[in-house]
């Protein structure tokens, strides 16, 4: 049996992607490129916008044209939310909902045993949002594609906050985080599998241990941690040379103190993606996100004055409903202040089910789109300025790639870097101190030091 797998959204999504993979493995598959001909089809949905339940759908009917025999498969957020709108494409044979994913490689084994699909019946599992309950253990992931040079661990799953514009607390339901023991494990084994850079993910990733009566370890109790830190701190101590990065916070759940707890870890990367969504403290609260403009600052503040050059990254929403020009002027103002590395700028699209549907004030699409352009200008000017501040200072790369001459790879900041020198004895997974001279490309020209 050949499988093919295709995933949009998150990096939890390309993590519970891996996993699938590792089962359909055991059972003796061939794992195969999504563009190539296969048996089996398994498309890992986001519904973040409606973008993306459009890209899941186009990719439905694209598998199905290169094996109208194939076994389609449609897991992940859109799957979960709208069940019977997938199940209802003809293309469709096998709907799984967020919390069964670890059923996929079995269930569509059973449906590859009959060879047409007409002779299919083609069926959903989906459990509702009060079901939504107990971590899904995936297993330790180690695959080959995740013993590269970086590697996702997941360690948490839900979110309890429902931002008035966002699905995904449906699509993933309550908080659930993994056993410290387990994600310790997974690291240790990708360490020593050669993985040189572990990000921890999870949907709300910030939340991790927060449920009431969520088991830390013994020896986290006696030391008085908690949430991330019980588990950043057994990573950071074991033995190897490798990175801890995190994915995305959100200082709707940290705040200035939390940060200042995590910055003392030696492997730690100095990056965080802290979203922030809006810098008007109206839009903020129309979001239902529960901090101001100025609690936001006090965490950059923070991670600059431990590190001047700390990368932070973001994601912002324009066009709100009842967001004005002030309250875009606002956000403006928050980007320049904050000297963001990088900001991923998002159209709001109403999600049906969210408060945020229902809104008045709707702002009209054409305004949407211009400070969509204004703001990724200021956003580029930004970057621009973090960059040229880092340039004449030495930082240590994570080199991933050997191509066209260069030795590429990322700061521990979040910067992309050319090392030019180093390309003919640089390894892909190999650390190597540079000093940073000059902005090129995406990134920044390096040499060896």
């Amino acid at each position: 049996m050949k499988a093919a797998f295709h995933t949009l959204g998150c990096k939890v999504n390309q993590y519970e992607t891996e996993a699938i993979k590792e089962a359909f493995v055991s059972r003796g598959a061939e794992i195969v490129s999504e563009d190539e001909f296969a048996d089996v089809y398994v498309i890992n949905t986001c519904t973040v916008t409606n973008i993306a339940d459009r890209k899941s759908r186009q990719f439905i009917r694209r598998a199905k044209r290169v094996n109208p025999d194939a076994v389609i498969v449609v897991t992940g957020c859109y799957a979960q939310v709208a069940a019977d709108e997938v199940a209802s494409m003809p293309e469709v044979d096998l709907v799984i909902g967020n919390a069964l994913k670890t059923e996929i490689a079995e269930e569509a084994a059973a449906l590859y045993g009959a060879a047409k699909a007409e002779d299919r019946i083609a069926y959903s599992h989906v459990l509702s949002y009060d079901e939504l309950t107990g971590y899904e253990d995936m297993g330790i992931v180690t695959s080959d594609e995740s013993s590269m040079s970086r590697a996702y661990i997941k360690i948490e799953e839900g979110c309890n906050r429902f931002c008035a514009y966002c699905l995904i607390p449906y699509a993933r339901g309550r908080v659930r985080s993994r056993a410290p023991e387990q994600v310790v494990a997974e690291a240790k084994a990708l360490i020593d599998k050669g993985c040189r850079e572990i990000v921890l993910t999870g949907i709300n990733t910030a939340l991790y241990g927060t449920e009431p009566g969520f088991d830390f370890t013994r020896e986290a109790d006696e030391e008085g941690l908690s949430g991330m830190e019980t588990i950043i701190k057994r990573i950071d101590a074991l033995e190897g040379e490798f990175r801890i990065r995190l994915s995305s916070l959100e200082p709707t759940v940290v705040d200035k103190d939390d940060v200042l707890k995590l910055l003392g870890y030696e492997k730690l990367c100095h990056h965080l993606h802290l979203s922030i969504q809006s810098g008007s403290n109206k839009v903020l609260a129309a979001m239902n996100r529960h901090y101001t403009r100025d609690e936001y600052l006090d965490i950059v503040k923070a991670l600059r004055d431990f590190d001047p050059h700390y990368g932070i990254t973001t994601d912002i929403i324009v066009g709100f409903p009842g967001e004005t020009e002030d309250d875009f002027e606002d956000t403006l103002d928050v980007v320049r202040r904050a000297g963001f590395g990088k900001v991923h700028v998002f159209r709001y699209s109403p999600r049906k089910g969210t408060p945020g549907e229902r809104m008045p004030d709707v702002v009209p699409g054409e305004v949407k789109n211009k400070r969509a352009a204004t703001l990724e200008k200021q956003a580029e000017e930004t970057a621009s300025a973090f960059i040229s501040g880092l340039i004449g200072s030495t930082r240590r790369v994570l080199v991933e790639e050997i191509r066209d001459g260069y030795a590429e790879g990322y700061t521990d900041s979040y910067v992309k870097i050319y090392i030019k020198d180093k390309s003919a004895e640089a390894d892909s997974g190999e650390f190597c101190d540079v000093k940073l001279v000059e902005a090129f490309g995406d990134g920044i020209l390096a040499e060896p030091v």
